[in-house]
């Protein structure tokens, strides 16, 4: 394989049933050799959907595997190290032996023994109920926290891998082609669960600390507790005036570090922090926006546009923007304004497809989200592009099939270009309503009504029921 050109790793892929990814290795000259060095960040560019991630990462491992024979990946962790040019630091130390780790645990993987009662089901390949499901679940959780040595915070990859590892012994699970992001969500949902009522685990207290979460305290918003710990706010921080070589240091810094694959994301936070008052000046004075994201790159990614919402605002927009779709979402899909919107039609069209609790949810948080617009009698063009080409320059999303919860995808762009790829309808309407504050552009005309209600909401400054 590490001799491959282009061509063959593409006839590989659609001998695969990943034909659709042709076209982006083309266009990224992925040869042989630059596939087996494809890590977990470069496949989330290169692949949009998650069930093509795993199964790509799935490929490669196993090849690496069979070439090398038992113990390779293991061997090769012992051997890298001198191949590193320089001196290693401690910290690079530890970052690199912490990825051997990963990779020696993805090698030994094995699902574990369920209880007679869940393999008889299993070997009948019947759907689980309910109450089996989450069996199942707590034997998986259970089972990674042992091959995690006690930790329960598993990376994303190792998600991917006990999920795959799942649907691959028992493919019937895998319902409608669903099956993988739903088991996902509900094997992190288990350990979100295991961890909220824990006060004696070095490792918990020590992340719940981080996220803001102190003794004597019961709530914490969701932001905070699905979001990596560094991108909190702490309010007792005060930005240091920066100015001269010393300002240009902390600049050449997080553009360098954006580049990277592996991110130091606690630097990045701090670095964000101290240039804060420098990036806010260049906005008010409305410098270009090239240059202020040429200048502080990681503007794009969503939860540092989030952060810098809530240093200016001391409101998490995400944890508010779930609360008002999931409130307001069956109303808004009750109004008979709505009734006859393509949106509102498409919906209808895919709920008949689908019995799952949590994608049907999903389904309708998206319609609300999309709808809003045709509530309140705005252009809905200024708000969201569906399955279109964007035209507009302000902050408005890109959404590609909507309710397929595996190829579905949302993007806001401003000025016409991109800026950040989201997960989903509540992270993108988030992040559209952050736009418009962090880079204090103007709300257009025609939209300013369905953007009054979300500002309305987000801030509590008046009653959002009233405007239903």
């Amino acid at each position: 394989m590490e001799t491959w050109s282009v061509d063959q790793v593409c006839s590989w892929l659609r001998q695969r049933n990943l034909g659709e990814l042709v076209p982006k290795f083309r266009e990224e000259e992925v040869s042989g050799a630059a596939l087996l060095a494809l890590n977990d960040r470069m496949v989330q560019q290169l692949v949009k959907k998650i069930g093509h991630q795993a199964v790509l990462m799935d490929l490669i491992h196993q090849y690496q595997r069979q070439k090398s024979g038992p113990g390779s990946l293991l061997c090769c962790c012992e051997t890298a190290p001198p191949k590193l040019p320089g001196v290693i630091s401690g910290k690079n130390l530890k970052s690199f032996f912490a990825r051997c780790k990963t990779l020696q645990w993805t090698s030994s993987y094995a699902l574990p023994d369920f209880p007679y009662d869940v393999k008889c089901l299993l070997a009948e390949k019947k759907c689980p109920d309910h109450s089996m499901r989450i069996r199942i679940i707590e034997f998986l959780q259970a089972d990674m926290t042992k091959y995690l040595e006690g930790s329960l915070y598993p990376n994303s990859q190792q998600y991917n891998i006990v999920v795959n590892a799942l649907l691959q012994a028992y493919p019937f699970l895998d319902e409608d082609g669903n099956g993988f992001l739903l088991w996902k969500r509900a094997l992190k949902d288990r350990f979100k669960y295991v961890r909220r009522p824990i006060e004696d685990d070095e490792q918990v207290l020590r992340n719940k600390c981080k996220f803001g979460h102190r003794r004597g305290q019961t709530r914490k918003s969701s932001f905070a507790e699905s979001k990596p710990d560094d991108f909190q706010v702490q309010a007792e921080e005060e930005p240091v005036p920066l100015e001269g070589s010393a300002l240009d240091a902390h600049i050449e810094w997080l553009k360098q570090e954006y580049v990277k694959t592996q991110r130091n994301w606690k630097e990045v936070n701090n670095r964000m922090n101290v240039t804060a008052e420098v990036r806010r000046k260049m906005i008010s004075e409305k410098a270009p926006l090239k240059e202020i994201l040429r200048l502080f790159p990681f503007l794009r990614c969503p939860y540092l546009l989030f952060r810098e919402f809530q240093l200016l605002t001391h409101t998490d927009i995400y944890k508010k923007t779930v609360e008002i779709l999931e409130v307001y979402s069956e109303n808004i899909l009750s109004l008979y304004a709505v009734r006859n919107n393509p949106i509102h039609v498409m919906l209808q069209d895919h709920l008949k497809r689908h019995t799952e609790e949590d994608i049907l949810k999903y389904m309708k948080m998206t319609a609300a989200c999309l709808l809003l617009p045709d509530v309140f009698g705005d252009d809905s063009s200024l708000f969201a592009a569906v399955n279109k080409e964007v035209q507009v320059a302000t902050p408005v999303l890109e959404v590609k099939n909507p309710f397929d919860v595996n190829s579905c995808e949302f993007t806001l762009y401003v000025e016409r270009e991109e800026l950040a790829q989201l997960d989903d309808c509540s992270m993108a309407l988030a992040a559209l309503v952050a736009a418009f504050h962090v880079f204090d552009i103007p709300c257009p005309r025609k939209i300013c009504r369905t953007l009054s209600f979300l500002e309305s909401s987000v801030f509590e400054e008046r009653s959002p029921a009233s405007l239903l």
